[in-house]
Parts: C-alpha cells; sequence; structure tokens
C-alpha cells in the first residue's frame, strides 16, 4: 500500500502490517529511501479513533467496498 502527498508524491509504501504481542507493527519505506519500522501501541489506537472521528469511521466500509471494486476492474482491465 502507497501513501501519497497532494501533489502525487509518494511519501511511505507499506510492506506489511501485523501483530506483535499488544502492538500493531507496519514495515515501510519512508519516501522510498528510509526502510522504517512503526509501532502502534494500544493506547495509540483510541488516539487514531478520536482522529478519524465517527463519520469517517461510519463510511470505512463504504471504502473499503469502493476500493474492492476498483482494485477489481483494474485487474480486470489490464491486458494478460
Amino acid at each position: 500500500m502507497k501513501v501519497f502527498s497532494k501533489e502525487g508524491m509518494e511519501m511511505i509504501d507499506i510492506k506489511s502490517i501485523h501483530r506483535e504481542g499488544d502492538a500493531i507493527i507496519i514495515k515501510g519505506k519512508i519516501m522510498g529511501a528510509m526502510s522504517a519500522v512503526m509501532v502502534i501501541k494500544p493506547e495509540d489506537c483510541w488516539q487514531a479513533a478520536k482522529l478519524l472521528g465517527l463519520s469517517l469511521t461510519a463510511q470505512l466500509p463504504a471504502l473499503l467496498m469502493k476500493g474492492l471494486f476498483r482494485s477489481r476492474k483494474q485487474v480486470i482491465g489490464k491486458p494478460i
């Protein structure tokens, strides 16, 4: 998964997300150059939930479905 700036510049390329004990571990590459391992602790998850807010949290299932359908269209549309 890649995260881009408003200008279209790649900010982070996330390679994996997994659980290690109580923490969520995110491995990726920042700005195409620096490898990074990020740790999200349980107490940080609540801060993230507050940042998302109730309306965005309610919209997440719809966003996931849109992403699923768009990714399927891209795969189907590619020549073999």
